[in-house]
């Protein structure tokens, strides 16, 4: 569906008070269908199609049940809507019905409808500006989008594959890739294909303190520590019927390991302070730029637990590997940020793309959406990217005996020639100091002697 089909869907008691929130004309957004709970056909929102639903929970607690049924019911036929709770009582239950629910947002219900308004519309308008760009990125890629990522290579055709053939699994799932490659998308592709009801929730591994992991992962029950002044939820019941996505996994510490490696084989888990085990259904998706076979093998992380999260492995292949990809993401980025930035550019000059594609993007995907960001922001006048407008590392390419040669060069000899170039020329600005040039280019000291080895790099 396009950006003109965009519908928002208000569930509520009173027509009067939508009108009171979004203003007199709120079509001005979109199409506004108005169903007033419960008196409504469900059959009706297989018909409207909603991109966007406002639950109002006034009448939450006088049938609570028959409400939470049309909460589940929306995302049955809509699974790609975003659903908002406004939540009147406040109270911790009221909360994480909504969040286990379905709920993207929640906002209290407050009466200064001013203030909502403003919350409402700004997160109406953020949701049906992410659909205008998929959409535009979509049609750019001429079919070569795939739940939100990009790719026409072979080696995304075959990650494309893995995701759905993994996806209905009830396995747990391992992404494997370098920074910056895009693996927090993967995980929401195998979440949103997966048909689990429950939420994806994302965490990373790294803010996990040791003292405080227990409550983060679990929650805690109010009185179970000094600060503990009511109960908290942990993202694993949060979680629940869903799909929990732990980043940077190859950095928890031992003692996390140990209770995730026990909740995982159990199923169940007690919060802080409390003394009724929790059952929990939570498909755990993971993700690591890490060697954790090496972690394994070192004794910095548990064998029992790696075999636990790596039911299927998926692997992100780093940018230059797909080389084919750069003109595709490159212009769904430049058209992204120029609309963003109210800016004109139309494309790149065919030295400028040769140069993109060249580079071998140390950052991935995440160094190249910055580079054409920076690009649309600090330009004004110009309609076309040129070389010059490229940052140093990737227009000094030119430098290349094979930019200046009349004679044709293979693109994978080009590849070749440009990393062992920017090698040297990273060594260089780090005194030769091979640590923090590998750490700078996102890889292994034990990568970058390999590199060095087979461009003959001293």
């Amino acid at each position: 569906m396009g950006p003109k089909g965009y519908r928002i869907c208000w569930l509520g008691r009173s027509r009067e008070k939508l009108f009171s929130i979004l203003g007199d004309r709120p079509e001005t957004l979109g199409e506004v269908h108005f169903l007033p709970y419960p008196e409504s056909d469900r059959e009706q929102l297989r018909q409207i199609h909603p991109s966007f639903f406002v639950i109002d929970t006034e009448q939450m607690e006088a049938c609570k049940k028959d409400f939470l049924q049309w909460a589940c019911f929306c995302r049955e036929v809509a699974p790609r809507a975003k659903v908002l709770f406004l939540v009147h009582n406040g109270s911790p239950g009221a909360f994480s019905e909504g969040l286990r629910n379905g709920a993207d947002w929640i906002l209290p219900g407050v009466e200064d409808h001013a203030s909502l308004k403003y919350l409402l519309l700004g997160l109406i308008s953020h949701h049906k500006t992410e659909k205008e760009v998929l959409h535009a990125v979509r049609k750019g890629a001429s079919g070569q989008a795939f739940e939100g990522m990009i790719g026409s290579s072979t080696a995304m055709k075959d990650l494309f594959r893995s995701i759905q053939r993994c996806a209905k699994s009830k396995a747990n799932v391992l992404i494997r890739g370098e920074s910056g490659t895009g693996k927090e998308l993967v995980a929401d592709a195998v979440h949103r294909l997966s048909g689990r009801r429950g939420h994806l929730v994302v965490t990373n591994c790294a803010s996990l303190m040791d003292t405080l992991h227990q409550s983060e992962l679990f929650g805690h029950e109010k009185g179970a520590f000094t600060d503990a002044k009511s109960r908290r939820l942990g993202y694993f019941e949060v979680a629940k019927g869903g799909s929990l996505f732990l980043d940077e996994i190859g950095d928890i510490s031992t003692q996390t390991q140990v209770t995730l490696l026990r909740v995982i084989e159990g199923r169940e888990f007690f919060r802080v302070g409390g003394w009724e085990p929790i059952q929990v259904d939570v498909r755990i998706i993971s993700a690591t730029n890490q060697d954790l076979e090496r972690r394994v093998k070192d004794g910095r992380f548990r064998e029992d637990l790696y075999y636990r999260l790596n039911g299927f492995c998926l692997r992100v292949p780093p940018l230059r590997e797909r080389k084919e990809d750069v003109p595709l993401l490159a212009g769904a980025f430049l058209n992204r940020f120029s609309e963003r930035e109210g800016k004109s550019l139309t494309g790149f000059t065919p030295e400028a793309m040769d140069l993109l594609t060249t580079y071998p993007w140390p950052g991935n995907v995440r160094e190249l959406e910055n580079e054409i960001q920076r690009i649309v922001i600090q330009t004004d006048t110009e309609k076309i990217i040129s070389s010059d407008m490229l940052v140093p590392p990737i227009n000094i390419l030119k430098n290349l005996p094979s930019y200046r040669s009349a004679v044709e060069v293979p693109l994978k000899v080009r590849v070749q020639q440009a990393e062992a170039f920017y090698i040297k020329e990273e060594l260089k600005s780090h005194y030769g100091n091979r640590t923090r040039t590998a750490r700078f280019l996102g890889i292994s000291r034990e990568g970058l002697h390999k590199k060095m080895a087979r461009y003959q790099i001293r």
